[in-house]
């Protein structure tokens, strides 16, 4: 196998970002991870100072604005984040003959074509401020003319941190009873599985540079939706949390059930299409059930932790 110059993770405090740095050793021995504190991408003459300094040759930007209500009412820090720092690093990427490799997300879609799987050719339409910006900071990198891989992925999930299954759990513990929409369709991912794959796919990028496919969906298998998700967390904390119930409902009754809503629209449909990940692969992804089953007890006890 061969191996890439120095490697930089930003975010490495992320989903995504704690579990892929401990595999990064099979493409590189030199590898830099950068935490919040180590990098503002809320200012460009900063990440371009740490830049010059690290010097990568590969980048992986595993950090953004992730909180997708809150995005609507901090704008302005979003943008910075999600577009204006991508954008900053893209440039630098082009000026000095770096890899730039960019997680995005199913959100840059409308979500509005019924049950199938959106495709990476498929017109992008953001229905909210998040998905707009990091449709933006994906316009941007490619732009910028860098040579460059985005990794669209869907309903993260990890071990540690906030995330759905925390949510789910912390409810299950303290209340009687859960509304859950039951019409939002996706696939979870678990972080760790998102890295593993990750670096496959930069192992034969490496191999062969000529064959990157520049935009991927990376995804599971499978889908379902966020009622019939909590069902599975929920069974998996045992019989003695029975006692809590959870209740399908539809998005558009959000509003008259749940204190404080937030009228910000999210996709109905957040399917990603994978046949060009496990063609460029040349491997059929596992189905999302067989890695949650996996990891679901580890979630529990690091929760109740």
């Amino acid at each position: 196998m061969e191996k890439i110059g120095k490697i930089l993770l930003i975010g490495s405090s992320g989903q995504i970002g704690s579990t892929i740095k401990g595999k990064l050793k099979k493409i590189s021995k030199n590898t830099k991870c950068l935490f919040r504190k180590d990098l503002d991408l809320k200012n460009s003459k900063s990440i371009e100072k740490v830049l010059n300094k690290i010097n990568p040759k590969l980048i992986i930007n595993a950090a953004a604005y992730t909180k997708v209500d809150e995005a609507e009412r901090h704008k302005k820090l979003c943008y910075k984040i999600n577009v204006l720092a991508p954008k900053k690093i893209a440039e630098w990427s082009y000026k000095n003959n770096a890899f730039l490799v960019h997680y995005s997300t199913d959100y840059i879609f409308s979500g509005k074509n019924n049950n199938n799987s959106w495709k990476e050719n498929d017109k992008p339409k953001p229905v909210n401020f998040y998905g707009k910006s990091k449709l933006e900071g994906e316009k941007f990198i490619t732009f910028s003319k860098c040579n460059y891989l985005i990794l669209r992925v869907n309903w993260l999930y990890a071990d540690k941190g906030e995330n759905f299954p925390k949510k789910i759990i912390k409810k299950v513990l303290t209340k009687n009873k859960i509304f859950i929409v039951n019409d939002q369709i996706g696939t979870p991912n678990h972080a760790e599985f998102i890295s593993t794959i990750t670096i496959k796919i930069l192992e034969k990028i490496i191999k062969r540079p000529k064959i990157n496919p520049k935009i991927l969906n990376l995804s599971a298998r499978g889908k379902t939706s966020y009622y019939n998700f909590a069902k599975k967390i929920h069974k998996a904390l045992g019989p003695n949390y029975k006692n809590c119930k959870l209740i399908p409902i539809f998005t558009k009754d959000l509003k008259k059930l749940v204190k404080n809503y937030t009228k910000m629209k999210r996709p109905l449909n957040s399917k990603l299409n994978i046949d060009a990940l496990e063609k460029f692969l040349k491997n059929k992804m596992p189905n999302w059930e067989i890695i949650f089953k996996k990891r679901i007890n580890t979630i529990i006890k690091n929760y109740k932790n």
